[in-house]
């Protein structure tokens, strides 16, 4: 039998051999927009920081060109920053398979060449993650923070948060299905409507184990939102969870975070991120989510939040954003790469 892979140009005849061909295409070209985006940030950053050399004599002309550029360009000015920072960093770039545009972000924060130079090494030679290669910056910059911060230093911002979506578990709506008025409990479960409970379509209601009552106060905000409890974590920024529609009525589903992109758990980064979600929400967990509307995958997106044991719930999706296992998602569902 001839072999069927990526390479072969022949077209796959059974689905494990579609699977295979797709997911080393996918791989492959991963891997090659990586280095696209390595060798763009790095071009990049050398045409502004040699065009900044010519004009070093024309008065505030440096502090003005990032905004221009920006506005002219639609690139924002962090990823402008960081292109300018990237070549300062690094004059001659080392394309490597084992490191991403991430990981020389996180490099660029080390103001000591010389120790830059060594994390860089160390990071190729031990195939550290990102992650990994945060833990061990993150006591340098400790360091450097007892002094005024380096030029370089300063174009490094803190990665953009997303706003949380919260409602209030227990509140719905009242919809009319073919013609009769329901409770929409989410998740395509609804409850009809019990004797004496006079409501009208739209109406906000709160559902207990007594009862439905009016929800005066309530608005569109409110909600989809329910309490939930973790059964499995399927990698970063998927989860297996049972949430509860109301008293003694639940129902398992798969949920993405939404709005955020971890690592493939196939590579170390993605194994990565899965634990640090698993440290967050290990099965078990009881949990508060907010549910938009499923992806292409049939996953419904959310927004999870951990009670905490003191202060403000834990918002599971900017804590994986802040802790550099996740990116916001981009328009591009493969990954990563790039601003928009």
């Amino acid at each position: 039998m001839k072999s069927v892979g990526p390479k072969s140009g022949l077209t796959p005849s059974t689905y494990a051999e579609l699977r295979r061909s797709v997911e080393a295409v996918v791989v492959r070209g991963r891997r090659d927009i990586e280095r696209a985006w390595i060798h763009t940030y790095h071009e990049t950053g050398r045409l502004i920081n040699e065009h900044l050399l010519q004009n070093k004599d024309r008065a505030d002309y440096g502090a003005n060109v990032f905004a221009r550029l920006a506005d002219d360009t639609g690139i924002s000015k962090r990823t402008l920053h960081e292109c300018a920072q990237f070549h300062r960093c690094f004059p001659i770039v080392r394309i490597s398979a084992q490191l991403t545009r991430s990981h020389y972000i996180v490099l660029c924060q080390v103001a000591d060449g010389k120790q830059r130079s060594t994390l860089l090494r160390d990071a190729i030679r031990h195939e550290w993650t990102v992650a990994q290669l945060v833990e061990r910056v993150r006591p340098l910059n400790a360091l450097e923070n007892t002094a005024a911060p380096s030029a370089a230093a300063r174009d490094v911002t803190p990665p953009k948060l997303l706003t949380p979506k919260r409602g209030t578990p227990g509140v719905c709506r009242v919809i009319a299905v073919d013609d009769t008025l329901v409770v929409d409990l989410g998740f395509a479960t609804y409850r009809d409507l019990r004797e004496g409970e006079r409501f009208t379509a739209s109406d906000f209601v709160r559902v207990t184990a007594d009862g439905t009552g009016r929800a005066k106060d309530a608005t569109k905000a409110d909600l989809f939102t329910y309490g939930a409890v973790v059964l499995k974590v399927v990698d970063g920024d998927t989860l297996w969870v049972k949430i509860y529609l109301h008293p003694g009525h639940w129902v398992k589903q798969k949920l993405r975070l939404r709005d955020i992109d971890c690592p493939e758990i196939t590579n170390p980064e993605g194994k990565a991120a899965k634990r640090f979600t698993e440290s967050l929400v290990p099965a078990g967990t009881t949990l508060t989510i907010c549910t938009t509307k499923p992806d292409k995958y049939d996953r419904y997106l959310a927004d999870v939040f951990v009670e905490a044991k003191a202060g403000e719930p834990v918002f599971l999706n900017n804590a994986l954003l802040a802790a550099g296992h996740a990116a916001i998602k981009r328009a591009w569902e493969f990954g990563d790469w790039g601003e928009t």
